[in-house]
């Protein structure tokens, strides 16, 4: 399969490494050369150099290209380039990120689409973001949730905490089963385990649930939704998004925002109802009292600064927070951030790179994340013979379970799977391009 990305910037990279780690002939395109230079000394990539709003580029490219995927900061150059990409490259489909809030509101994003036929897709991180947030809102108890391709499917990660307080080891054992769970894994501080006896208090556990389990799930952990009072840290795209859906919530909530910027602030306070506005810096303790932070149930970091959502995070807990979440794009911080006391990790770029990645995929891979660390890929694969029989063999690969038939099936249980059924793997992050090879092999 040959991609051809444009943009080389932190998504572009990002997926470029991934689609070029899965065993794809990855093209990436930028006027940028020094960018470019560094991302072909790293990755197995072909770099080129040349306008991207030329069409002549397109008329001239020697090489057969499957899919188009722009990814630069200009919503403009994105959609242009991928009319030039399918009417001279004569791509299977092409992939525009859209920033722009307007274009991709309820009403215009069928204009943009249905009316022109040259764009297949449209990505907007902050609106990526901003579903798992709010998807991840009234999951009390989690710090990790990931939606399956798989409908009605459910990864996700449940602090441990008085589980075992209140229940027995037989008792969990029974839930588990009768409300079809999957258990994936658990971690405690540095350590990750496989062995469901060894789970402890404070422990974080991952487990693949059917979505109507869910508020049974939570109950049993000895978790209440007790969502009332919600503080975002940021008004940018991202906090504009979410404040949107958690006003159209069933649950009434005490929402605020907390924006630097006067003139965003206003908008702000022009287009949300029920949100309450407040300027002012995240860093600036003089604040805190006005906005109450000891007092909220959830404080969500969204700006586009790493340090900010990250240190404010922090301090919000140490005040009183009962949760926090953050969006962090470096994963050096994200990597330690729940060791700080952040409940939930959000991280753009590996969101958006595995939403592309889903809409480009052809055959078998239908969805990937990372969990424990980081340290696991949990795969959602669907099933054919060849790649079943290739997975028996690898000594790199654990075949968890199989979704059959709105059933899951532990895989140490006596089943075969069967056409149409869904294998969920998992891999070591530094192995996966052994799994990647024989899903793109078939």
């Amino acid at each position: 399969m040959n991609i051809l990305i444009l943009g080389s910037g932190v998504v572009g990279a990002n997926l470029a490494q991934k689609l070029s780690e899965q065993g794809k002939n990855v093209f990436l395109l930028d006027d940028d050369p020094n960018e470019l230079k560094n991302l072909s000394e790293r990755f197995d990539i072909k770099t080129i150099f040349d306008d991207p709003l030329n069409p002549s580029f397109y008329k001239n490219f020697d090489s057969k290209i499957d899919y188009f995927i722009a990814v630069t900061r200009s919503d403009e150059k994105n959609i242009i380039t991928s009319k030039f990409a399918k009417e001279f490259l004569n791509v299977d489909k092409s992939i525009a990120r859209i920033r722009n809030q307007s274009l991709i509101s309820k009403e215009n994003r069928p204009l943009l689409i249905e009316k022109n036929s040259f764009l297949d897709h449209i990505i907007s991180p902050e609106w990526e973001v901003s579903n798992n947030i709010f998807e991840k809102i009234h999951l009390p108890g989690a710090f990790f949730s990931e939606s399956l391709i798989t409908q009605d499917y459910l990864l996700i990660g449940m602090q441990s905490s008085d589980l075992f307080k209140n229940h027995t080891y037989d008792e969990i054992k029974t839930f588990f089963k009768v409300n079809n769970l999957c258990y994936l894994g658990h971690s405690k501080e540095d350590e990750i385990f496989f062995d469901f006896k060894t789970i402890s208090i404070s422990d974080q556990l991952y487990l693949l649930i059917k979505k109507k389990f869910i508020n049974k799930l939570i109950k049993f952990f000895g978790f209440k939704d007790y969502i009332l009072d919600v503080l975002i840290v940021g008004g940018g795209n991202i906090g504009e998004n979410l404040s949107k859906l958690i006003e159209n919530d069933e649950q009434e909530i005490n929402l605020k925002i907390l924006e630097k910027n006067k003139d965003r602030c206003d908008f702000l306070a022009g287009i949300l109802k029920n949100t309450s506005i407040f300027y002012g810096d995240a860093l600036d303790q003089t604040l805190y009292d006005e906005i109450k932070l000891n007092k909220s149930d959830l404080v969500i970091t969204v700006t586009d600064n790493d340090q900010i959502n990250t240190i404010l995070s922090i301090i919000a807990k140490k005040r009183g927070t009962k949760s926090v979440f953050s969006v962090v794009n470096n994963e050096s911080y994200s990597s330690f951030a729940n060791d700080l006391g952040i409940d939930v990790i959000i991280n753009p770029r590996e969101l958006t790179t595995s939403r592309i990645i889903e809409k480009i995929s052809e055959g078998s891979l239908l969805s990937y994340h990372s969990i424990l660390r980081d340290n696991y890929l949990i795969y959602e694969v669907k099933y054919t013979s060849e790649i079943f029989e290739n997975i028996q063999k690898s000594k790199y690969i654990n075949h968890i379970c199989t979704i059959t038939n709105d059933n899951i099936v532990i895989n140490n249980e006596d089943y075969m799977p069967l056409k149409n059924d869904v294998l969920i793997l998992s891999v070591l992050q530094k192995d996966s391009h052994n799994l990647e090879k024989i899903i793109n092999d078939y």
